[in-house]
């Protein structure tokens, strides 16, 4: 535990606020000097409200009382009464509460966004047609960053991707589906080689975000059963 909150402060330390002007024809925000974003990957402990936007049951939603009540005062999409770890994250980065992806006002993202999805997982088969997977999620930043290349350009995407955090929490989902009766349908292994799934997708994922930042990745945080059972 005192190692992960040292790599959390650590990581923090590269989001942290000293402000400057960024402009161009297209965008104009008073950014860092060192300017990194968040982007939040995940299952109900990270989701903010992403579930609101997809056709899901209700028990995969947290968009009814008393979701939100001791602190938004209303049900914001959290899983929660309050605020998540990503929000204190951000609040300790001075960073503004990140937007869920999925939210039609759409952001502009240049402190980071979030694409967690509660009851998802690592496997895409993992509450599959319920919930936005990890692969799904992943293709998502790709689009962000898409959309950085064309306001800030090639180099400053580069800079910015590079000095972000991101992070993780998945694979309880995955795991507790060994626990669910009417999931048998998943992957028909033993307990072993089903961790070694979960964790290769994950590895998986993590090398195309390597890849994506151009391998020049900033900080990356797991908060995850499945990096404890490996």
């Amino acid at each position: 535990m005192g190692g992960l909150m040292y790599l959390l402060v650590l990581c923090l330390g590269i989001i942290m606020q000293i402000n400057h002007c960024l402009s161009n024809s297209m965008i104009m925000k008073c950014l860092p000097r060192k300017h990194g974003a968040l982007f939040i990957f995940g299952d109900s402990l990270f989701d903010n409200g992403n579930n609101n936007y997809i056709n899901t049951t209700i028990g995969n939603q947290a968009n009814y009382p008393p979701y939100g009540q001791t602190f938004f005062r209303y049900p914001s999409g959290r899983f929660s009464d309050g605020r998540m770890i990503p929000d204190f994250v951000a609040e300790y980065a001075k960073l503004p509460l990140l937007p869920p992806y999925l939210h039609p006002g759409h952001p502009e993202y240049i402190y980071g966004v979030n694409f967690a999805s509660g009851g998802s997982g690592a496997l895409s088969q993992t509450s599959q047609g319920s919930v936005i997977d990890l692969k799904t999620q992943l293709s998502y930043l790709k689009r962000v960053k898409n959309l950085f290349r064309e306001k800030l350009g090639h180099e400053k995407t580069k800079e910015l991707l590079s000095k972000s955090v991101y992070l993780f929490s998945v694979g309880s989902n995955d795991y507790g589906s060994l626990l669910d009766p009417n999931s048998g349908s998943l992957l028909p292994v033993d307990h072993q080689q089903f961790v070694d799934i979960v964790i290769g997708n994950l590895t998986n994922v993590i090398k195309e975000i390597y890849d994506l930042v151009e391998e020049n990745l900033g900080c990356l945080i797991w908060v995850l059963l499945a990096a404890i059972l490996a």
